[in-house]
């Protein structure tokens, strides 16, 4: 009998200490606790439409949701791809209310540009050089203590799988040029094709390159939204932000999945993450 209340004593106090001292609990005012500092919220957005368009960049009749959609995420910065040029890029701020101050990168040889928004002023914009294409970036501070961040609008090749290996390594080597204690992502629709499954023919080696340029990203970036799900129509994941492996601790990553209008084939990539 008395061991029996011995062990029915034990027992209680073994869940009263469980309940004290709960290690998840405990994990969880780790995590928060030791990243309870700024956070800074980015998007990427492809406002291009699907192929079947007769134009399938951004339409200007859509800007007006497009703003709508960045006003209700309050993001700090945002990564867009695919508009026609800097007139789109002036309406689509004035929908914002000129809270947001950008710039387009140059056409190139092609008919399409990709833009990057800063939220507040100060910004610096720069153009990239990436294989035969130009993506554009955005050097900012969150707050003046904080090392600066430099955000990347990118938007790699939808059809050739090693002009993206190739685009994908431009652009990494120039964010890894950035000066000592920047913090640098990259957003964009980087077009991988990495399972056989989305393979059109036995003849291609695009699951080798998407794979490779994908592998070189990650030897000195995180995939931030790497969990959030498919990005885009036929349940593809081709948008991307990528992060500091380190430094930062990640908060949020979503897809927003009704944010897209018209025949739009692409949805919002937004992730936060605490500094």
């Amino acid at each position: 009998m008395l061991a029996k209340i011995l062990l029915t004593v034990l027992c209680l106090l073994m869940l009263a200490g469980a309940i004290k001292f709960d290690p998840s609990r405990a994990r969880s005012l780790l995590g928060s606790g030791a990243h309870d500092g700024p956070h800074l919220r980015l998007l990427t957005w492809n406002i291009g439409y699907a192929e079947l368009e007769a134009d399938s960049r951004a339409h200007t009749n859509d800007l007006r949701a497009v703003a709508d959609t960045i006003l209700s995420n309050d993001p700090d910065a945002v990564a867009l791809q695919e508009l026609t040029g800097p007139e789109q890029l002036k309406t689509l701020l004035g929908y914002l209310h000129n809270r947001y101050q950008g710039a387009v990168a140059p056409a190139g040889n092609g008919d399409r540009v990709d833009a990057v928004l800063v939220k507040g002023k100060g910004a610096h914009f720069e153009n990239v050089k990436a294989e035969e294409k130009y993506a554009t970036a955005a050097t900012f501070h969150l707050q003046s203590q904080l090392p600066q961040i430099v955000f990347v609008s990118a938007h790699a090749d939808a059809f050739k799988a090693d002009r993206r290996r190739v685009f994908t390594g431009d652009i990494v080597d120039w964010a890894r040029t950035r000066p000592n204690g920047s913090m640098v992502f990259v957003g964009g629709d980087f077009n991988f094709e990495m399972a056989a499954k989305d393979e059109s023919h036995l003849y291609t080696d695009n699951v080798k390159n998407d794979s490779e340029a994908y592998s070189y990203a990650l030897k000195y970036f995180r995939d931030l939204g790497r969990d959030a799900g498919y990005t885009a129509v036929d349940d593809r994941c081709i948008d991307y932000i990528f992060g500091p492996p380190e430094s930062v601790a990640l908060r949020r990553a979503e897809v927003l999945r009704n944010a897209a209008v018209g025949q739009m084939d692409h949805w919002p990539v937004l992730i936060e993450v605490a500094l």
